[in-house]
């Protein structure tokens, strides 16, 4: 059976928060620490800062309903800067107090360097993002919430061709980021051949180029009738507004990193109508009630909609909630036993999905094609 989804704070009928213990000895009225390393600053901002409002928000719920277990979170969030050498001076810090569990988000490089120390500690790490390859390979203390993105690839290939009826496409992406190359150099190219799709061009960049006006008139070589960007940050704001000035009708699509509210920044004559996968939009119209009563209570307290990065992090918190239910434990220890129990038992209800499953430490969640129209994400139609 798979573990009720942790949250009752938010109106979800979970019991991860109600039931276990810690440690022998420890007080009922102790506290159970939790750290979380973001790139609230640099490239990766957009996501960083996304990650620390759902991990605030998710928090304070949790708390003003009695804890996990009758015990408060001490939430410690710090800045990585998207460096990886910020993201081990920190990790070790976690380390070297008296942390309990790390959710980190969300580059790739950071995360390979954080993990051995990790696994090593036997500190157990919750994965935001994070989806280059060898990171949850390095031992079980490392886990990741966000499920492959190459897993979405082939459905909202089918949807380009099928759907918006594109026969040609360009694909920019960012070539110093190894989830993005993963996607839109190795999946995506395969996946549009599938469903026959050309593919006129693949341009790559660097996260940190600012002059792009060579990029896009390689994407325009050809006249596409589909341009898919995958970049890191503001940069996807930058490629898509000068497609647009460079008279780009067509549609635009992107993988998950388009849609964490960056498109805000845009006017909707430029971001209506772009197309993404992601593994969650905040609608009522999820099929699945945990999802729902999420994005519910994110808006009701935040004013917001919540985006993929706000569900994957109330996710993690979940995830710890619900391994502390599974092992009576909230030590390290004890988080690593329940880690592995939730996914032997079928996984958790989450904001992603009902139930969020795991395959060699990766969540598993059917995701959706996302459609951002006047300011908001939706479920984008025909699906």
């Amino acid at each position: 059976m798979a573990f009720v989804a942790f949250g009752a704070t938010i109106a979800l009928a979970l019991t991860a928060c109600a039931a276990g213990t810690s440690e022998p000895g420890a007080d009922d009225d102790s506290t159970i620490k939790i750290t979380v390393l973001a790139d609230i600053t640099g490239p990766a901002a957009f996501y960083g800062e996304a990650i620390k409002d759902s991990a605030e928000f998710t928090v304070e719920k949790i708390n003003a309903d009695g804890g996990l277990s009758g015990r408060t979170i001490d939430l410690v969030v710090r800045d990585t800067a998207s460096a990886a050498s910020t993201a081990a001076s920190l990790m070790n810090d976690a380390i070297l107090d008296d942390t309990d569990a790390v959710i980190f988000g969300v580059l790739t490089e950071e995360a390979l360097t954080i993990a051995p120390l990790a696994q090593e500690a036997g500190l157990p790490v919750i994965n935001v993002q994070v989806g280059g390859d060898g990171v949850v390979e390095t031992g079980d203390a490392i886990w990741r919430i966000t499920p492959p993105q190459p897993n979405f690839v082939p459905t909202y290939a089918k949807y380009i061709a099928d759907v918006v009826g594109a026969k040609t496409a360009a694909v920019f992406y960012d070539s110093d980021n190894a989830a993005t190359v993963k996607v839109a150099a190795e999946a995506l190219p395969a996946a549009f051949d599938d469903v026959g799709i050309e593919l006129l061009n693949s341009v790559s960049s660097t996260s940190t180029e600012t002059d792009l006006t060579t990029a896009v008139t390689k994407l325009l070589e050809g006249d596409p009738d589909f341009i898919h960007v995958h970049a890191i940050g503001s940069q996807n704001i930058a490629v898509i507004t000068q497609l647009r000035r460079a008279g780009f009708e067509g549609t635009i699509g992107g993988g998950t990193a388009i849609g964490a509210g960056a498109l805000s920044a845009l006017d909707d004559d430029q971001a209506n109508g772009i197309i993404y996968y992601s593994s969650f939009v905040g609608s009522e119209d999820l099929p699945h009630e945990s999802g729902r009563a999420f994005t519910k209570a994110f808006e009701e307290a935040t004013g917001e909609q919540p985006n993929t990065f706000h569900a994957e992090t109330f996710d993690a918190f979940g995830f710890i909630g619900a391994a502390i239910e599974a092992s009576g434990d909230s030590s390290r220890k004890g988080v690593l036993a329940g880690l592995a129990e939730v996914a032997k038992a079928g996984g958790f209800a989450g904001a992603q999905a009902d139930p969020i499953t795991f395959d060699n430490r990766s969540a598993v969640t059917p995701g959706f094609v996302i459609e951002w129209r006047d300011g908001h994400e939706t479920l984008a139609p025909g699906q």
